[in-house]
């Protein structure tokens, strides 16, 4: 959706230094209605969050693919980590990115992760159970060896036992993991437990979050635990129908903590959660 000559232009004009790519998933999306969002929103962030569960599912068809305004859009099994590979080679010093795995993928998960390992600039694993509808058991053993490799691992959480993080968190104590969205779609039910355990953060991405969710999550977890992102190039539009990034950005800096705070969750505490892999 965006050429890279462009991606960087915007992220010149945006004051941002580096970002963590991640292999497209999907098929291009139209533009969802913003009400839409404001409904998920609500629903997942009530008791009525198993209502949410049976509104998303009814945008599935029966091959798990998205149905939007009349449109099929695909979901890749198998993420391309390639395409990633090609832009780290390419700017180094702008690039990083996130190998995607998905265990229900046809071939070895596990000799994909060992591959994809040795490239330059690749510093971690993305998991989606909640789009490749796996229960989060199943990635058990990806989450085994990237806690044997000190490798992070940012996971889009789903419903039911596509979001039992906490099978995670048993089996693999010592494992890093950024939760995406703030912790989509548990949110506020899981957010103690992310401030009470170093090795857990939540990234402030997605026009599924609002400035006020995004306060209520730092608020909980602590700065030192969340990361800023983008989830582009979805969501917030600029007049050019290109993605803006400044808008997640600007919740970040309009909150009300100390400068220090707000650089860490720019940009301080991803260096620090990253280490010598940056």
């Amino acid at each position: 959706m965006l050429d890279v000559p462009t991606l960087l232009d915007k992220l010149d004009a945006s004051g941002i230094d580096k970002v963590v790519l991640i292999p497209t998933m999907n098929d291009p999306l139209p533009h969802t209605p913003a009400v839409l969002l404001t409904l998920f929103r609500r629903l997942m962030t009530s008791p009525l969050c198993s209502c949410a569960a049976w509104l998303e599912r009814q945008f599935h068809d029966e091959n798990g693919d998205l149905r939007l305004r009349g449109q099929t859009i695909r979901i890749y099994a198998k993420p391309d980590n390639a395409s990633v590979a090609r832009v780290l080679a390419a700017h180094p010093d702008r690039f990083l990115g996130w190998i995607f795995l998905n265990p229900r993928a046809a071939g070895d998960v596990l000799e994909e992760l060992e591959e994809w390992r040795q490239v330059p600039g690749f510093v971690g694993v993305k998991l989606h159970p909640h789009w490749h509808g796996y229960p989060i058991q199943e990635a058990l053993p990806i989450a085994v060896r990237c806690e044997e490799l000190g490798l992070p691992i940012l996971i889009h959480l789903g419903f039911g036992a596509r979001g039992a993080w906490q099978v995670l968190r048993t089996r693999c104590p010592a494992l890093r993991i950024v939760f995406a969205h703030a912790g989509m779609p548990h949110f506020g039910r899981m957010w103690r437990d992310i401030r009470a355990d170093d090795n857990l953060y939540i990234d402030l991405s997605s026009p599924y979050l609002s400035e006020r969710l995004v306060r209520q999550a730092v608020a909980t977890c602590g700065p030192e635990r969340a990361l800023y992102g983008t989830d582009a190039p979805y969501g917030f539009q600029q007049a050019d129908h290109s993605y803006d990034y400044t808008h997640i950005k600007e919740w970040v800096e309009r909150m009300p903590y100390r400068a220090s705070d707000v650089e860490r969750m720019l940009g301080g505490n991803i260096e620090m959660f990253l280490g010598d892999r940056r």
